[in-house]
């Protein structure tokens, strides 16, 4: 049961976290293919959402992000909510409502039915379950590099994406159906859980973004090495799916990194959501831009557009 005092919202919620599985486990085992909830590796708890539009943490253009509190019952032993009253980020997808015949100007935020909310939010969690496993065969192909010749010239990255986890919420009692002869739902409310980023706007970069295989920072900007680095990854991950996918949308801190989206190739089955732009992986070898990174690990130099055009 939900109840809402001075703008903030408190929940019983099922927390279901997002595991992590290296990529070869992914596609060996068809059990491991997208991120499911396991009732064996759940948690109770509460939730507390901050509620107030005036003090959302933000509004991007699929999701709202809310203050919120987590206390699962017992903690985990280490990690994610592993503290009572753990800070965290709280997401919902939303849909803009105008006043009739209007659309454009300022809007009312609506809610999805849980029918429509859920199939979103599973896409958001299976973003992050396969984003954590490209990142680590990015991470063991560069240690493997560093261990097969001689260290490179700069300092590697070492970054991570947020912890995270859906949260549902079930009805109290019996489930009514909403329709007649509809089939029941018991579950009233779906939350995406996120690791709090510390420093909110003030440090938040978007580096690559998903319309584009390089940096979106300029050279002098604050994280421009890091985009670049970002863009290097997207070579190595091009490369090791044999041209199947890559992430993309890399934002975040320095360290940390929240809200990706994994680019795929037209051919493949999207399963990843509104921010999969499949044309980028299409042009992705004319528009990347090979760097330091790049040339370091052996990455073949591909010709881009500009090059073509020169």
């Amino acid at each position: 049961m939900a109840y809402v005092v001075f703008e903030k919202q408190n929940e019983t919620i099922h927390f279901y976290p997002i595991p992590k599985h290296p990529l070869t486990e992914i596609l060996q085992n068809e059990d491991y293919r997208s991120f499911k909830v396991d009732a064996t590796e759940s948690w109770v708890g509460q939730l507390t959402v901050n509620v107030s539009r005036n003090n959302m943490i933000g509004m991007g253009g699929f999701k709202t992000a809310h203050q919120g509190w987590l206390t699962l019952t017992p903690p985990p032993v280490s990690g994610f909510s592993s503290v009572a009253r753990q800070e965290i980020v709280v997401k919902r997808p939303f849909e803009q409502v105008y006043p009739h015949g209007v659309s454009t100007g300022p809007f009312k935020i609506g809610r999805f039915s849980v029918a429509n909310e859920l199939p979103k939010l599973f896409k958001e969690a299976n973003v992050l379950y396969w984003v954590s496993s490209l990142l680590q065969l990015t991470y063991d192909f560069i240690n493997r590099r560093l261990a097969s010749s001689c260290p490179p010239p700069f300092a590697i990255p070492r970054v991570r994406f947020v912890e995270a986890g859906l949260a549902l919420a079930f009805v109290q009692g019996p489930a009514v159906a909403s329709k007649p002869a509809s089939k029941t739902c018991p579950i009233r409310a779906c939350y995406l859980l996120e690791e709090l980023i510390v420093g909110g706007d003030n440090v938040f970069l978007k580096f690559i973004h998903n319309m584009d295989a390089n940096p979106l920072l300029d050279e002098l900007d604050y994280g421009y090495d890091l985009a670049v680095f970002f863009s290097f990854t997207q070579h190595v991950q091009y490369v090791k799916t044999s041209g199947l996918a890559f992430i993309s949308d890399y934002q975040g801190v320095t360290e940390l990194l929240t809200d990706p989206q994994i680019l795929t190739d037209p051919g493949g089955q999207d399963i990843f959501g509104d921010g999969n732009i499949e044309l980028a992986v299409t042009m992705f070898e004319a528009q990347h831009i090979c760097n330091d990174y790049c040339e370091w690990a052996g990455l073949e130099k591909y010709e881009t557009v500009e090059a073509q055009d020169s």
